[in-house]
């Protein structure tokens, strides 16, 4: 086969987020225990999974910039021992503060720091079905969600809760093999090739000028002049310091491209408020539902409901992200306000039946997906392939301040008001609002084909 490799990484990046998200999207089962447990609050329970959540993603730019020091390999492996190490002592909870430091804190930040160098390389193996691939391995972290609920569940039956995080750990840990899989794309290895340029013949002898040209690839010389984002270097002798004015000047133009890009930076809003959104109905759908009469297992079944046409989405916004033709960003932006519809339908009595809440949570897992399926391949859109990783973890850190916020936030107001109908009308207004602020893109770059939104070109 001619890419095995690529085939390789991506199933190893569809097996570990299908582990970390199948724990994640669970947490808000254990939401239900813990409440019990330690007799606390929803707005301290649901700030572990928010606090999670949001190092998770929060943590992408400092992943971003492991991944550019270090390999992504390297960077997996951490990130794997680093979210085994949090779970195998969850068992031995004292306290609430106990639980924030070594899920929400430690195993979110191991969390992140498998997530993006897998998810990233899964795309950068596939330059022509980058839809497609990252479409399908982010299908795993649903897939996830479908199965860990019931396991849980079970394991909660069987073990107890503190008995559960002991076979989470020992499953977590086959991340560490499948980040051992996490190999370097031929892509990679050519942008390292071609990352700068030498206009000289002998470096520590040259008495002319020397030009470091940028990652665009713009090469303009004339008769010592520079233009573009040529840098010129005056003649030195000494080659480590000419190395350490590249590696600024590379970085510096890194960042200067992605805060300066008004549709991404609109994107990195829009998964703001999207997260905000939908981690409230996500961590705290479980205990409401549980709420209006609903036992755990059949809570854990709407979840699962809710995760398994997520699948769905996430290949249909893969295979749809594929289609050049097709505007993506509006197919994006469209998915976003129906999953704010869907959470505003939570509110309606006449769907607070196992039927009507199973509709709820298809369309809404439906819509979710596509959002999620179409994430990599609107960030490469956006960005250009070779920012692709710096793209990811900017936009991490992004969700990851939705998260803070979102579940604490729906917390307080259902311990103020005793309903949670606010919480929810917060949070479909908040999702709502995140499919909308991409209108803010101009209208006639808006309704173009896809391949118009790509603001930094490559060579």
């Amino acid at each position: 086969m001619k890419n095995t490799w690529g085939m390789v990484v991506a199933v190893a990046a569809f097996l570990i987020q299908f582990i970390i998200f199948g724990i994640c999207l669970s947490f808000g089962i254990y939401v239900i225990e813990l409440q019990n447990e330690f007799e606390s609050g929803l707005s301290i329970i649901s700030s572990i999974g928010s606090i999670h959540f949001g190092f998770l993603f929060c943590t992408g730019p400092f992943a971003s910039f492991l991944m550019r020091k270090i390999s992504y390999r390297r960077v997996c492996l951490l990130g794997a021992i680093m979210s085994s190490v949090g779970l195998s002592v969850l068992p031995f909870t004292p306290n609430i503060p106990f639980l924030i430091v070594f899920f929400g804190v430690l195993t979110g930040t191991g969390y992140c720091f498998l997530y993006i160098p897998s998810h990233t390389l899964s795309g950068l193996w596939f330059e022509n079905n980058r839809g497609l691939v990252t479409g399908i391995v982010t299908s795993g972290s649903s897939l996830g969600g479908v199965a860990f609920p019931y396991l849980i569940e079970f394991l909660i039956g069987r073990f107890g809760w503190r008995g559960s995080f002991f076979i989470l750990a020992s499953l977590n840990l086959q991340t560490v093999v499948f980040s051992c899989l996490m190999r370097e794309s031929p892509m990679q290895k050519a942008w390292v090739k071609s990352r700068t340029k030498y206009v000289s013949n002998n470096l520590t002898n040259s008495t002319q000028t020397i030009f470091t040209i940028h990652e665009d690839g713009n090469e303009f010389i004339n008769n010592g002049t520079i233009f573009e984002n040529c840098v010129p270097i005056q003649t030195v002798a000494d080659q480590t310091r000419i190395d350490k004015q590249i590696k600024h000047t590379v970085k510096r133009s890194r960042m200067m491209k992605l805060l300066t890009n008004l549709p991404f930076v609109l994107f990195m809003i829009n998964n703001l408020m999207w997260n905000l959104g939908c981690s409230v109905q996500l961590l705290l759908g479980p205990d409401y539902y549980t709420k209006i009469g609903f036992a755990l297992r059949q809570a854990a079944v709407l979840l699962s409901v809710q995760q398994g046409t997520m699948v769905g989405g996430c290949v249909i916004g893969g295979i749809l992200g594929n289609f050049r033709s097709l505007n993506r960003n509006g197919l994006f932006l469209i998915s976003n306000i129906l999953s704010g519809f869907c959470i505003l339908t939570y509110t309606f009595p006449v769907l607070q039946t196992m039927a009507g809440l199973a509709i709820i949570n298809s369309l809404f897992g439906l819509s979710s997906g596509i959002s999620l399926g179409l994430l990599v391949i609107l960030v490469s859109d956006f960005v250009g392939s070779q920012l692709i990783g710096d793209g990811m973890g900017y936009l991490m850190l992004a969700s990851g301040i939705g998260m803070f916020i979102g579940p604490p936030l729906g917390g307080y107001l259902i311990e103020k008001t005793g309903s949670y109908d606010v919480a929810f009308y917060l949070s479909g207004t908040a999702t709502l609002f995140s499919g909308v602020i991409l209108l803010i893109i101009p209208i006639r770059g808006c309704f173009q084909k896809s391949k118009k939104y790509v603001i930094s070109s490559v060579t």
